[in-house]
């Protein structure tokens, strides 16, 4: 499936839902902010397009400290322990904390709106689980173990 229609799928996707966002030609992505079930209240949600695919994130507004950057790393390398459909990221050089959905539509003449839906979704969940705990981390008021088991208890 060639870029353009993979944009115009998305960007439909979008409109029917009426969301609102940003959508930028040159560098080829969609922006928009998602509200969350957590502390962090919301998130930013950067689609970018490659051949054939794309790549939606889930990106925290606030970012982990240097001294907290290990606590957050331990929780993050727990969160993705398992999980199949993404993975949660951390940058190194300034504490960012994301989750990414790869969507392939290699081979693939259309892309339905339930993979759409499924590539948005997953991201805005594994922010209600874990954005919590991402919180508590990135202001260093608790520790990965502590956080990951809340996340992960049956009551989340």
């Amino acid at each position: 499936m060639e870029t353009e229609a993979l944009i115009d799928a998305v960007r439909d996707y979008l409109d029917d839902e009426g969301y609102r966002y940003d959508y930028d030609a040159a560098d080829q992505s969609l922006e928009l902010r998602f509200n969350v079930k957590c502390k962090l209240k919301s998130v930013r949600i950067y689609w970018t397009f490659k051949k054939a695919g794309y790549i939606v994130y889930a990106i925290a507004p606030i970012n982990a400290d240097k001294d907290d950057l290990g606590e957050m790393l331990r929780y993050v390398a727990m969160a993705n322990w398992g999980l199949y459909r993404g993975n949660f990221e951390v940058d190194c050089r300034d504490g960012e904390v994301r989750y990414k959905c790869h969507v392939s539509a290699e081979g693939l003449e259309s892309l339905s709106r339930e993979v759409i839906d499924i590539s948005l979704d997953v991201c805005i969940s594994m922010f209600n689980r874990y954005g919590d705990g991402i919180a508590a981390l990135a202001m260093g008021f608790s520790d990965a173990e502590t956080e990951i088991k809340k996340a992960e208890s049956d009551e989340s």
